[in-house]
């Protein structure tokens, strides 16, 4: 296995926090808090919050249809302002 390969299994064997799941979908630690009302999946370890990463990924799989219209929403905004 490839140096890469390694640590990305490496990456997918741990727990991610907040910043790493924010620095993943380009998005700020505080999007991921609102995404977790709406049902990004964590786990809870005592007060700290912990993400498992392939459920990010599968999320994001099955949030698709949310996103398509997010980018409908996005290029109707943009065609106002042209």
């Amino acid at each position: 296995m490839n140096e890469n390969n390694q640590n990305a299994s490496e990456s997918d064997d741990q727990l991610w926090k907040t910043e790493r799941v924010a620095k993943f979908l380009h998005v700020s630690p505080k999007t991921i808090f609102n995404l977790r009302k709406k049902g990004l999946p964590y786990v809870q370890l005592g007060g700290a919050v912990r993400f498992v990463p392939q459920e990010i990924r599968d999320y994001l799989v099955n949030s698709r249809t949310l996103s398509l219209h997010r980018l409908r929403q996005i290029a109707r905004k943009g065609a106002m302002h042209d």
